[in-house]
């Protein structure tokens, strides 16, 4: 076997299966990045209206795509870089990731979560309206569920480092909405909040609004979009 065939192997990211269809081709490539039947969807509907793809089922549970495709019309480069393209990763589905891998893909998702519920709960303290009963309620059930996910993606960093996360997050947001009160932020709280949202869309978010941008692209109305809309 020469180099540039030894090469190609060592690149490629899908393995061959079997197809029932004569003059078919079927691969199978592991998806990086799937998260409901919403994503699936996404991706069948991408991949499918392709020149040449004939049929695609998406796995959730296994992370994996079968594509069936007219090797006269498609190339599984070409497939697979519409999945990049749509903002999702690939990998052989013959090997097995790296735990340091996946540690690192948990972990940054565990930031962009941190970054994004802090974001959110300042933006919360500049807006709530503790003055009624309902109101109050509803605000500190916020308050409580949001701080109580933030405890549970630090602890994995320790006792200490989660306790500190959610007292700082917490004196942050309450010193915010204390000062609200007092009325000292009332001319600046609009403009603070835009740059909230602005930093959550287009800085922690980026990835969901990119996803948005490839799905409308393509004609595709999907989770990413709607949150993008919301």
């Amino acid at each position: 076997m020469n180099t540039a065939v030894t090469s190609e192997f060592a690149e490629q990211l899908w393995s061959e299966e079997p197809s029932s269809r004569p003059g078919r081709k079927k691969i199978r490539a592991r998806i990086g990045g799937l998260h409901c039947s919403l994503c699936t969807g996404t991706i069948e509907k991408a991949l499918g209206r392709l020149p040449g793809v004939d049929k695609v089922a998406v796995s959730l549970t296994h992370e994996q795509a079968l594509i069936e495709y007219d090797p006269q019309l498609a190339r599984p480069d070409d497939v697979l870089q519409t999945l990049k393209d749509i903002g999702y990763t690939i990998h052989d589905p013959r090997k097995v990731r790296a735990f340091e891998e996946e540690e690192q893909d948990l972990v940054r998702e565990g930031r962009r979560f941190t970054a994004a519920v802090s974001l959110s709960l300042i933006a919360v303290a500049l807006i709530a309206n503790p003055a009624g009963v309902w109101s109050g309620a509803l605000a500190a059930l916020v308050f409580g569920s949001l701080l109580a996910f933030v405890f549970l993606v630090l602890r994995r960093n320790g006792l200490d480092m989660a306790l500190g996360g959610v007292i700082g997050i917490a004196a942050l947001a309450f010193g915010l909405l204390y000062l609200r009160l007092m009325g000292a932020l009332e001319a600046a709280t609009p403009w603070i909040v835009a740059a909230l949202a602005f930093l959550l869309v287009f800085g922690v978010g980026k990835h969901i609004l990119y996803m948005a941008a490839q799905a409308l692209r393509r004609g595709i109305l999907n989770q990413h979009v709607l949150l993008e809309m919301g």
